[in-house]
């Protein structure tokens, strides 16, 4: 009994040795080859640079520069370009906290899209009929939105609308010079307070275009309205 039981014992080991998996134990093969054949590519390349002239080095030397350099100017773009829209996008979220509950409650309207940050400003007084001052009250809220154009670099459209009452008289001879003239005021406002005038288009859709139909003196006031377009792809205008 006792030499089945130690016969039994030695081919149970036996088995446990053959467990381990075929060619377990080759695998230093591949690692060696694999430094092998880096090494050879090492001393292939000194040899080729050992046969260049001094102007072959030089174009060498030159092309690898140029591709770190081009690397490095290429994680740079991207670093900007991820900041930018960082800042663009703390900027779209300082504008809706302004209409939902700030200055702009109940005066404005936005969307957002890949391209553009549209804000239409429609207060109940933003001009009087037939004229381009902007009301006293809607300054406040315009000032508002100084800090969060500032975050943009590119072109802010400002378009001017008006409502349907023929113009008699005065300084403008049409509703649709009359609309390009408000939206010049309210771009005046805007550089006055420190933005950069170069980014500013000023247009105008005179009464052609109204939000509200112009069926009573408060639609009329809310139809005399401005449109700000931000661009947030540059060359939009240009």
């Amino acid at each position: 009994m006792y030499g089945k039981r130690a016969r039994t014992g030695r081919l149970s080991m036996a088995g446990g040795g053959n467990s381990r998996k075929p060619g377990g134990g080759n695998i230093w093969l591949i690692i060696f080859s694999d430094i092998t054949t880096n090494l050879m590519l090492f001393f292939l390349m000194l040899f080729a640079m050992s046969r260049m002239t001094d102007v072959d080095r030089q174009k060498v030397a030159e092309g690898i520069q140029s591709t770190v350099k081009s690397k490095a100017a290429r994680q740079v773009a991207a670093q900007e370009e991820a900041a930018k829209k960082q800042k663009e996008e703390r900027a779209i979220q300082d504008i809706k906290q302004e209409i939902s509950g700030g200055k702009l409650s109940g005066q404005a309207q936005i969307t957002v899209d890949e391209k553009t940050v549209k804000v239409v400003l429609n207060p109940e007084a933003f001009f009087a009929s037939g004229s381009p001052k902007i009301a006293q009250s809607t300054l406040i809220a315009l000032d508002s939105l100084v800090k969060p154009l500032g975050e943009f670099p590119n072109d802010i459209i400002i378009e001017g609308h008006t409502d349907n009452v023929p113009v008699h008289g005065g300084a403008y001879s049409s509703n649709w010079e009359l609309s390009v003239a408000r939206a010049v005021s309210v771009i005046d406002f805007f550089i006055s307070k420190g933005l950069n005038e170069r980014q500013f288009v000023a247009g105008g859709y005179g009464e052609y275009h109204p939000a509200y139909p112009n069926d009573t003196a408060e639609n009329r006031a809310r139809n005399r309205r401005i449109e700000v377009t931000i661009l947030r792809q540059p060359g939009g205008m240009r």
